[in-house]
């Protein structure tokens, strides 16, 4: 009975004999002509030496002197006891869904990273699958970039009190180039110009990142003539017309790539062919109350909090993006 017992315990590829199977640890140790005092070094040479007899041996007596040697060291090193011990414990254990509380505990820790990878794939397909085909169109679009920070309350409430269902108001914080030390995150730069090819009605910038979005903003002279017309003049007073020439863009971004270390040797343009008529690229808000009620929380450490507003060229409608640049500026 105790002879089948081990059998089930050890796996049938075993192959060993029946008496060697059923042997006890001291009786293992002899059969390797070891004595019962041997460490695992010992049982380790031993085996090695007898196996490499054995593989040196040829015929079907050969094989069953490997499988009853791999039997007799798998119960000389105690192997086997601590199968059997870990056998009886798990038997002992309450089991859930065919696996002990340890098993469990086992599988989670080495599988969990891939649940949660899984859990991930799901949510961002989700996430996706609705932003593609339930979520409404966003009807207009705001996005701010600078070294701020944005809570879009304000914004929100203006739109829809122009009548927008589905506004979509975002913020990148965008680092210019600038005295202070901090530094751009070209990922997030690359971002930011990114999102204002979806349509975006009104690009608001600070001062610092405004000059770096000359060619996605159009001229908006009407709009600060309309603005004088309705605003009140104290409100008016505090917008400053910002101005920049093709020329100055060009010459500025020259400088840039200089500054970075590009050999512009073989790319170098002809600067003055460029347009050196100013246009007014933006309208500046510098009162700090102003910005602030405007949702936006300034990075700079020496640089004044600033918001400038611009009309993109790539605008749906750019009477909407007037109409919500007035509305925002109003209600100021």
């Amino acid at each position: 009975m105790e002879t089948d017992k081990k059998k089930a315990v050890l796996s049938p590829e075993d192959g060993a004999s029946e008496n060697i199977v059923a042997m006890s640890r001291e009786e293992a140790l002899a059969y390797m002509d070891l004595p019962e005092d041997a460490d695992q070094t010992a049982i380790e040479n031993r085996f090695w030496q007898l196996s490499k007899k054995y593989r040196s041996m040829r015929g079907d007596d050969a094989e069953q002197k490997m499988n009853d040697l791999s039997a007799a060291y798998d119960i000389a090193t105690g192997t086997r006891d601590q199968r059997e011990k870990a056998a009886q414990e798990r038997a002992n254990e309450k089991q859930f869904l065919g696996k002990t509380k340890s098993e469990w505990k086992t599988y989670v820790s080495y599988t969990w990273k891939y649940y949660v990878m899984g859990v991930v794939v799901i949510i961002a397909s989700a996430f996706l699958i609705y932003n593609f085909f339930f979520k409404p169109r966003e009807d207009v679009g705001i996005v701010s970039i600078g070294n701020f920070e944005l809570n879009p309350e304000y914004y929100d409430g203006v739109v829809r009190s122009l009548g927008f269902r589905y506004p979509g108001i975002t913020y990148y914080s965008y680092v210019a180039v600038n005295e202070e030390g901090q530094e751009a995150d070209l990922f997030t730069n690359q971002a930011a110009v990114a999102s204002l090819y979806s349509g975006t009605h009104v690009l608001v910038t600070d001062s610092a990142a405004n000059p770096y979005f000359f060619e996605y903003v159009t001229d908006c002279t009407d709009l600060y003539e309309t603005l004088k017309k309705t605003l009140p003049q104290e409100k008016f007073d505090k917008i400053t017309p910002v101005y920049m020439s093709e020329r100055d863009y060009k010459e500025m971004i020259t400088e840039f790539r200089r500054s970075k270390g590009y050999d512009l040797s073989e790319t170098q343009e002809d600067l003055s062919a460029y347009s050196d008529a100013k246009i007014m690229i933006g309208l500046k808000i510098e009162d700090e109350a102003m910005v602030k009620k405007l949702g936006y929380t300034n990075y700079w450490h020496k640089r004044p909090a600033s918001a400038v507003f611009g009309i993109t060229v790539m605008s749906r409608s750019q009477d909407d993006s007037k109409a919500i640049i007035t509305a925002v500026l109003q209600g100021l």
